[in-house]
């Protein structure tokens, strides 16, 4: 162990106590002390993954071929400190026992069917009789053997300061952390060999837990002029990192719904015992011996006692603990990133009965205004994913990545009723979904719970985070300081922003957003961003306050538990309503107007006699997003 010392001796030294036994003694303070550190270990640091996935990439991106997806690796909040400047803004505090974070490799992947072939997309034109309207080829999905050498794909891993830091307008990325291209001809075409998935490992690149991380995928020959365009169907990519291992949270006021008893005993909320290991140290005077009590063999063996029976730590898979443990350093770092608004017809979702017609998860809304039950009238955009808790965690952090990514809506041939309605711009412009949510009165909601049932008597769900924001675009006013045109909000906005932390543009040609203009009467547009990270702050006790960017509870602790560990701690003052056999994770979102009307009937804020329908508006970007949950993961038997 490196942080046991022992005497060096000549060649024919004489063997005394103080020679074999300081190192031995040394040892068992450790053991007894659960004083056995990352240091110390074999495998300092543990790895862990940021899987994302795209069910598509075609040419209706904007710009074609190309999308960025932004995501955050917080540190946990024992380690989450920030200080207030001179400015009243926020500067992160690296002290010296931050886990260090690095990238050590990335996968990129998209289906081929097993061919060397590259696929067609739903806007392929090639060889067809008549011209596609509306991104229904009859040709999508099948297989192009001669088009795969044009797969070019540049990936790229680009690092940002945070808004909540400081950052401002226009919010661009900043280093490449990392950055590849896979040549189509190498890396897809070949009969035997592709590089699909393309793994590229022994990365060693240092990973800074207070800047956002954005991934870029580029491929621009899946769009042709000759009309053969192509798509990258379910696209995965994951990062794998590796953090230094770190303490697990414990504590009667530490952690919420964390087990109350276990293996190391009652009324011990996680915390260790530690095992009885006694070294007998002989006098100075008396002679060396193997056996007895105070013998080298018999100390010895006393150590490799506890070897043999393992170095304990972490939780077994019905969150317990061992009844005695040595490890310090026995939780690691985890993310599980959770997509919604995926997999839509059109990329995105736009306010318009054509993209309602599409997607499946549309609710019917009733209050809040509503006289009717109307479907067509009351409507509410919601999505909902489910993730099986196999061991236990601590969730430290909730983060939201909310798209405004724009994208071409149709590929609309010019001729007939366009799918879109005209309004003020140009026919061909409102093909293009390039315009933020403008309206007044609509509610994002966010939540993420724990729940318990699955082939059991009992159902329940405890909420666990929760974030409700409005009016995404409302009252923004033109700055015309030197020239720039940037948004700024007056204190009559709605709470959009309440717990943003960071603003991403990732392209040349962001979406717009309706504003008024200088003169304070007419809509105008000007350049936004393509996401918004916000923090989905965890509920809990007020007087245990957690860490984060904003206002939180402490951590909460989910695990499958088995009866001694059924007793948690109380969430939001009262006993979890899981009862502490908790068996999924589920997060859900809601996006809807707060006045009479569905989203796609609402008004402009700046033109009341136009609705969203008659404008080719973002409800949700191009590619979905994402809830990131920021957890820590423990050594399990």
């Amino acid at each position: 162990m490196a942080k046991i010392t022992r005497k060096k001796l000549s060649r024919g030294a004489k063997l005394t106590p103080e020679h074999v036994y300081p190192p031995l003694t040394s040892t068992a303070a450790q053991l007894t002390g659960i004083a056995i550190e990352k240091e110390q270990m074999q495998a300092p640091m543990a790895p862990f993954r940021v899987n994302l996935t795209l069910p598509y990439l075609a040419g209706d991106s904007l710009p074609k071929g190309k999308i960025t997806i932004p995501f955050v690796l917080p540190p946990t909040q024992d380690f989450f400190l920030t200080t207030t400047n001179a400015g009243g803004g926020k500067d992160p505090i690296y002290s010296g026992a931050l886990p260090t974070m690095k990238l050590k490799s990335a996968s990129f992947s998209f289906d081929q069917r097993g061919e060397p072939a590259s696929i067609a997309s739903q806007f392929w034109t090639k060889g067809l009789s008549s011209s596609v309207t509306y991104g229904y080829s009859s040709q999508q999905s099948l297989m192009s053997y001669e088009d795969a050498t044009r797969l070019d794909i540049a990936l790229s891993l680009h690092e940002k300061t945070q808004e909540y830091f400081g950052d401002t307008y226009p919010y661009n990325l900043e280093n490449e952390l990392w950055s590849t291209v896979i040549p189509g001809a190498e890396g897809y075409s070949g009969v035997s060999l592709r590089a699909n998935p393309f793994i590229q490992r022994d990365l060693d690149v240092t990973i800074d837990p207070f800047k956002t991380l954005a991934l870029t995928i580029y491929c621009p020959g899946l769009d042709d002029t000759d009309g053969r365009n192509l798509a990258l169907p379910s696209i995965e990519v994951s990062f794998k990192f590796v953090c230094e291992l770190m303490p697990r949270d414990m504590g009667e006021t530490g952690v919420q719904n964390i087990p109350i008893d276990g293996g190391s005993g009652a009324g011990k909320y996680g915390a260790k015992t530690a095992p009885s290991v006694s070294i007998s140290t002989p006098s100075a005077a008396d002679p060396l011996k193997a056996e007895d009590t105070k013998g080298v063999n018999t100390n010895i063996s006393t150590l490799d006692q506890q070897f043999q029976d393992k170095l304990e730590g972490g939780y077994n898979r019905f969150a317990d603990v061992p009844p005695t443990e040595v490890i310090a350093d026995d939780a690691a770092y985890e993310v599980i990133a959770v997509p919604l608004y995926q997999n839509m017809a059109h990329g995105g979702l736009s306010a318009s009965p054509t993209f309602y017609a599409t997607y499946p998860y549309l609710a019917t809304l009733s209050g809040a205004g509503n006289t009717t039950v109307d479907e067509a009238v009351n409507t509410g955009a919601f999505d909902r994913r489910i993730i099986p808790i196999h061991h236990s965690y601590t969730i430290q952090h909730a983060i939201l990545a909310w798209n405004w990514t724009p994208w071409e809506l149709l590929n609309w041939d010019g001729t007939g009723s366009a799918p879109i309605s005209s309004g003020p711009s140009s026919a061909s412009d409102q093909q293009k979904a390039n315009t933020a949510c403008p309206a007044k009165g609509v509610i994002l909601d966010v939540g993420v719970g724990i729940g318990t049932g699955a082939s059991a008597d009992g159902f329940d769900y405890e909420q666990i985070a929760k974030l409700s924001i409005s009016n995404p675009n409302s009252y923004g006013t033109w700055n015309g300081t030197s020239g720039t045109k940037v948004p700024t909000h007056p204190s009559a906005k709605g709470t959009w922003d309440s717990h943003l932390i960071d603003r991403i543009t990732t392209t040349p040609d962001p979406p717009r957003v309706l504003v008024w203009d200088s003169g304070g009467s007419a809509a105008v547009g000007f350049p936004k961003w393509n996401w918004e990270l916000h923090s989905i702050p965890l509920v809990g006790h007020s007087s245990f306050a957690g860490a984060g960017y904003y206002d939180q509870g402490k951590e909460m602790f989910a695990g499958p538990g088995w009866t001694r560990t059924s007793s948690r701690t109380d969430m939001q003052s009262t006993p979890p309503d899981t009862g502490g056999a908790e068996q999924w994770i589920e997060v859900r979102a809601n996006l809807y107007p707060t006045v009479s009307g569905a989203l796609n009937d609402a008004t402009y804020q700046f033109d009341q006699t136009k609705a969203l329908s008659d404008k080719s508006s973002i409800l949700v970007g191009y590619g979905g997003c994402y809830v990131y949950l920021i957890c820590k993961k423990h050594l399990t038997k």
